[in-house]
């Protein structure tokens, strides 16, 4: 009772503010880094609040909602999708003038059924907007694309090519598990060094730098903000592990497309060996069996070292493994996470890069706990 009396107040409250103070963050993946590095772009001209990392989502926008005050003059609002009707919950509470768009693709919920679903409730929040409401849009996702089309407003695409893009970015790579790529507009072009690790992480951030573009933020001043965001807790954050392995820690979450990510990620990074410690995908409903096995055929594609597998579903990325002719001796499943710890600690050498990722309720955050220096 008292959540939805909050709720009530945060709508109404928010209704005494014009539209153009808020910013709506969507997608499958990259909310939370975009949300970060667009509240560090603006708040070098404005007075920004955003969303918290990892608050309950059902009331992360109204609490947010309500520390507005007559100086607030932009509030960035993540607005996840779990379930079908969360954006008409979110849109109930605030209109926002501006959106952004990460990367959607099929995610960590079974309860919005087909991609083709998934899209129809992301696009709610493009379709409220209004002539004067402006979408910044991920040029390179194709399903991003297709909301586009819905826009009664301006759609800015960012992305990486130069020809369709009004914000790009170039010649990305890691270095020392930090992200490096080039920001472009028009014929201005800044190097950008991140301290975060993994390419598909410049999206959330271009799509940032394409805000405060529209914001008529300089460029030079946009480069500094992006480089002061910090790591964000288990979001490929990189931590100096037992016998000085490094540790990436993205145990937040876990979904095909994020998964994929990650070991594109582990792939780039220099390293003596490199180790997958995977938990299961959870709430994928009937598609569970089929992205699990895509899992393990690009794990078996790019001949990880050695693999730990957690229990539930995560078996089923075990047993495509072996029918595919994987070596078993690389492969440890059906664990469970005191398992995992205890023979981690016995494998772990200096350079060995492991990469640890698994849906939040299977809490691999205690295996990153006893196997880091954190």
């Amino acid at each position: 009772m008292k959540g939805a009396i909050r709720t009530y107040l945060a709508g109404a409250y928010a209704k005494l503010y014009p539209k153009d103070l808020f910013i709506a963050v969507a997608g499958s993946v990259g909310k939370s880094t975009c949300v970060a590095s667009c509240a560090a772009v603006l708040s070098g001209k404005f007075n920004t609040i955003s969303t918290k990392v990892n608050s309950d989502s059902s009331l992360n926008i109204p609490n947010t909602l309500l520390r507005i005050t007559p100086k607030t003059k932009k509030a960035v609002l993540e607005m996840g999708i779990e379930q079908k009707g969360d954006m008409d919950f979110y849109l109930s509470q605030v209109q926002p003038s501006m959106a952004i768009f990460t990367r959607i693709a099929y995610d960590h919920s079974d309860h919005l059924g087909s991609l083709d679903e998934i899209i129809e409730e992301q696009g709610k929040l493009i379709r409220q907007l209004d002539s004067k409401g402006i979408a910044i849009v991920n040029f390179d996702d194709p399903n991003c694309k297709k909301l586009a089309k819905d826009c009664k407003g301006t759609v800015i695409f960012y992305g990486s090519d130069p020809q369709n893009c009004t914000v790009w970015a170039g010649n990305i790579k890691l270095e020392e598990f930090r992200t490096i790529f080039e920001l472009n507009l028009g014929v201005e072009r800044v190097k950008v060094n991140l301290q975060l690790c993994g390419a598909h992480l410049v999206y959330p951030v271009l799509a940032a730098a394409t805000l405060g573009v529209v914001n008529n933020i300089p460029l030079t001043k946009i480069k500094l903000a992006l480089e002061s965001v910090q790591q964000l807790e288990h979001r490929m954050q990189v931590l100096i592990g037992a016998n000085d392995s490094i540790i990436l820690d993205d145990t937040i979450s876990s979904s095909p497309a994020a998964l994929e990510s990650a070991i594109d990620t582990i792939l780039q990074v220099s390293a003596r060996r490199r180790i997958l410690i995977l938990g299961e995908m959870k709430n994928l409903g009937k598609y569970s069996e089929d992205l699990h096995r895509q899992i393990a055929q690009k794990i078996f594609k790019e001949k990880i070292d050695l693999v730990f597998l957690g229990q539930g579903d995560a078996q089923i990325i075990a047993s495509e493994l072996k029918d595919l002719g994987f070596w078993e001796e690389r492969i440890h499943s059906n664990l469970q996470n005191s398992q995992i710890v205890s023979r981690l600690l016995k494998v772990l050498r200096k350079g060995d890069a492991v990469l640890i990722k698994g849906s939040y309720s299977v809490r691999l955050d205690e295996v990153v706990k006893r196997v880091s220096k954190k």
